[in-house]
């Protein structure tokens, strides 16, 4: 499965980004590239690029926000009320609520759900544009520059099937063309 998916994003590497579906934007290439190489580098830096960890094991994270309950402030202690099935005292206050000051309560308020969501979001994001930056970096760093596709080669290469090999090689003939690495290059 492993194989698949990164056959898969070599692919997407030098096939450019895709927005909102409307198909590549930007693609790869090198001039004087073998086919071989053009495709061992994408699939080289696209392995380094989907593996990329940058948060480490997010260890930090177990409360929600970064792994506190800031919103919550402690609550008063209430007298323990025994607990005959268990033999252990409760602390709860008026209807059964957990007044210990404890993050696991019955339920959390919804504007901390919110924040832990939303702190999530930001998270995944921040990892996939540093994944997305390793990728580009592993490319720039083996001599590839990154151009932008015409209104004409994106038509192009929409009629070609992803992952096929006329897909590949339009975009090899592309990336090691001298004429448009000069002309359509990002890099000014």
């Amino acid at each position: 499965m492993k194989a698949i998916s990164l056959v898969v994003c070599a692919s997407a590497i030098l096939g450019g980004c895709s927005v909102n579906g409307t198909g590549p934007v930007t693609a790869w290439g090198k001039q004087d590239v073998t086919m071989l190489d053009y495709r061992t580098d994408a699939g080289e830096c696209a392995v380094l690029g989907v593996t990329l960890n940058p948060d480490g094991n997010a260890a930090k994270s177990a409360g929600g926000i970064s792994g506190q309950n800031s919103s919550a402030p402690p609550l008063p202690r209430a007298s323990g009320n025994a607990d005959a099935a268990s033999g252990s005292a409760n602390k709860t206050g008026s209807g059964g609520t957990p007044t210990d000051g404890s993050v696991y309560r019955d339920s959390a308020s919804s504007d901390f759900v919110n924040r832990a969501a939303t702190q999530q979001q930001n998270e995944e994001l921040a990892a996939q544009r540093a994944r997305k930056e390793a990728l580009k970096s592993c490319l720039a760093g083996r001599g590839y520059t990154e151009f932008a596709l015409t209104a004409e080669q994106r038509a192009e290469l929409a009629k070609l099937p992803q992952g096929s090999a006329e897909r590949r090689d339009y975009l090899y003939k592309l990336g090691t063309d001298p004429e448009v690495l000069t002309k359509q290059s990002l890099k000014k």
